[in-house]
């Protein structure tokens, strides 16, 4: 199979199942997001091995999936937001089984540990805060327009910066992080995701064009940062892909890199206004 063809078909499929699992219900939303929150910390953690650091990878998943259950949890309405504060014992918990681990740093376990939780796992839980937003908690009422309006708009964004930026990028935009990204290639997924806010309003109602030009700004800034960190971080490690469990795309961190910086500005500016 071409590199092209399985590509498309990778690509489609993780789409399938991305979109599916919003729009199949709350549960399935639930299942598929822990499992892709599980798989993207894995693939940080693996690669924070190539450092030396000794995380706390097993203690970190249990947290990170807790902080994400919680949310739901709370959002659906099955227990009270006091509850969510027993998050608080997880970092404590994590420094004080450092002192016993004795492998490597204790600092720098440490830092890794809570900079994957921060990097990957809070900005994934907050999509529980999207699907049932805004102010719903009362009616319980599950809605994935928002979020599926947001992963749409990313993904229009990515597309169009690689094909105008491939062929006719000139300016660099970071070149000491990744030398392939282009002023045109950005300039022009711009472009086209700000437009595309129109469509996306037709599609999914639940919020207003203001709101939909509003996240579609976001996405065209927020998304380049996202994709420039996670580069930044492959660069230092001298690696190309985060990952291989999906075929000719590399790892789950390098189809969703965007979302870690998108979810949580989208959910800020919905508050705001």
């Amino acid at each position: 199979m071409s590199n092209f063809l399985q590509r498309t078909f990778t690509g489609g499929l993780f789409g399938i199942l991305v979109y599916g699992s919003l729009f199949a219900g709350k549960y399935s939303f639930l299942v598929f997001y822990v499992a892709l929150l599980i798989i993207s910390l894995l693939e940080f953690y693996k690669l924070t091995g190539n450092m030396g650091v000794h995380v706390q990878k097993y203690f970190a998943v249990f947290t990170s999936v807790s902080l994400f259950v919680l949310l739901f949890g709370f959002s659906n309405g099955y227990f009270p937001l006091r509850w969510i504060s027993v998050m608080v014992i997880f970092p404590v918990a994590m420094m004080i089984i450092e002192l016993y681990r004795k492998k490597g740093k204790s600092f720098d376990n440490l830092a890794w540990t809570f900079y994957g939780i921060i990097y990957i796992a809070f900005p994934l839980s907050l999509l529980n805060l999207l699907v049932f937003f805004p102010g719903e908690v009362a009616d319980y009422l599950y809605n994935p327009g928002i979020v599926a309006g947001v992963f749409i708009l990313v993904m229009i964004n990515d597309t169009v910066a690689y094909l105008i930026g491939t062929p006719f990028g000139r300016t660099r935009l970071f070149k000491r992080v990744s030398p392939n990204k282009s002023w045109e290639g950005t300039v022009g997924g711009a472009l086209v995701v700000l437009p595309a806010a129109f469509l996306i309003q037709g599609l999914f109602p639940v919020a207003g064009i203001k709101e939909w030009l509003g996240i579609a700004l976001i996405v065209s800034v927020f998304g380049v940062f996202g994709d420039l960190v996670e580069s930044q971080f492959k660069r230092e490690l001298d690696i190309k892909d985060s990952g291989s469990i999906l075929p000719g795309h590399g790892g789950v961190l390098d189809r969703i890199d965007a979302w870690f910086f998108v979810i949580p500005a989208v959910w800020v500016f919905l508050n705001f206004i």
